[in-house]
C-alpha cells in the first residue's frame, strides 16, 4: 500500500499584500462583505492582517481593524489554518471576532469567546428588492446629527461622526420634531460592489408600527443604486426580524458566528491544544 503524500506545513506569510487578502475574501465576498469594506484604499492605512498558505495557496486570512477601540476581526479559512493563525499570528489582548462556523473550534484553542451569537448573513440584489415604505422618510444627514445621537444615545457619539453620515447612508423616521426610528449602512465598499445594512433601531413606544421596516427599505433601496449587493446581519433565533428582511427581499446567505473574544493565557492555550478543553 503507498501512503499517502503528506500536505504541505502551514505557513504565516508575512508579506501578504492587500490584494492577496482581497482575492481570498473574495472566494465569498457576502461573508466577507466587511473585510472587503476595510480593504477599500480608503481604509486600508486602517487595518492589519494576517495570511496562512499552504505551499503556495492561501487557505486562511483574518483581518483587524485597529482603528476602533472594540476590535473587530473577521477570519475565514481552513481549520487546521486558522488554528496556527491565531495561535502564532494574532497576538491582541480582546477582540470582537466573526468567523463562519468551522472557524470556532480552531480560533478558541487561543481565544476564548465570553459569548456567541449565531447569525445569518441575509443578501438582495435589485432584482430581488421589494421596497416597503409605509412612513415619510428623511435621509439623515450631518445638519442632523444631534438627532441621530439623541435616538442612539450619548455612547454612540464616538461613533457617529460628521465623517460617518458623510460617508454612510441614513435614513429616519420623524414624529414631529423627535427622531423616532433610523437605519444606516456599517460599511459600504465600491470596489467589491457591496454594502451592509444596519443599525435599525425604532424607540420602544414607537415599535409594532413597522417604522423599522421602512427606514431599512429606504437605506437598501439607496445602497443598490451603488452596490450591487446589500447584506445584513441577523440572529438565527430572531424569526421576526427575519421575516421582515425576507419580505424586503433578503434571502439567507449563510451561517456566521460573532462575539467578544480573549486571548487565552499560555497555560491556558497549552491545555487546550493537549486535552481539547472547550472551557
Amino acid at each position: 500500500m503507498t501512503a499517502a503524500p503528506l500536505m504541505p506545513a502551514i505557513d504565516l506569510d508575512a508579506s501578504a499584500t492587500a490584494a492577496d487578502v482581497r482575492a481570498f475574501f473574495g472566494r465569498d465576498r457576502l461573508i466577507a462583505a466587511y473585510a472587503l469594506a476595510d480593504l477599500d484604499p480608503e481604509n486600508i492605512d486602517q487595518s492589519r492582517w494576517w495570511i496562512a498558505r499552504r505551499g503556495e495557496d492561501i487557505v486562511a486570512a483574518a483581518l483587524l481593524v485597529e482603528v476602533l477601540p472594540f476590535r473587530p476581526c473577521f477570519a475565514m479559512g481552513e481549520s487546521q489554518a486558522l488554528a496556527e493563525l491565531f495561535r502564532s499570528g494574532m497576538t491582541e489582548a480582546r477582540l470582537i471576532l466573526a468567523t463562519p462556523p468551522n472557524g470556532r473550534l480552531p480560533i478558541e484553542a487561543s481565544y476564548r469567546f465570553e459569548r456567541i451569537d449565531v447569525m445569518h448573513r441575509m443578501a438582495v440584489t435589485v432584482d430581488r428588492f421589494e421596497p416597503r415604505v409605509t412612513h415619510a422618510i428623511t435621509r439623515l444627514t450631518v445638519d442632523l446629527l444631534d438627532d441621530v445621537i439623541d435616538l442612539y444615545g450619548n455612547a454612540s457619539r464616538s461613533y457617529f461622526t460628521p465623517a460617518r453620515l458623510e460617508r454612510e447612508l441614513y435614513f429616519g423616521v420623524y414624529a414631529g420634531q423627535q427622531l423616532v426610528a433610523a437605519a444606516g449602512t456599517h460599511v459600504r465598499s465600491h470596489g467589491a460592489g457591496i454594502a451592509a445594512v444596519g443599525n435599525v433601531l425604532t424607540r420602544l413606544a414607537y415599535r409594532n408600527r413597522g417604522m423599522a421596516t421602512s427606514v431599512t427599505s429606504a437605506v437598501t433601496e439607496a445602497a443598490l443604486q451603488m452596490h450591487r449587493d446589500v447584506v445584513l446581519n441577523v440572529r438565527q433565533d430572531n424569526a421576526p426580524a427575519a421575516s421582515v428582511y425576507r419580505r424586503l427581499g433578503y434571502e439567507v446567505h449563510g451561517p456566521f458566528i460573532e462575539g467578544p473574544a480573549v486571548r487565552r493565557a499560555v497555560w491556558e492555550r497549552l491545555t487546550k491544544n493537549l486535552f481539547g478543553r472547550t472551557s
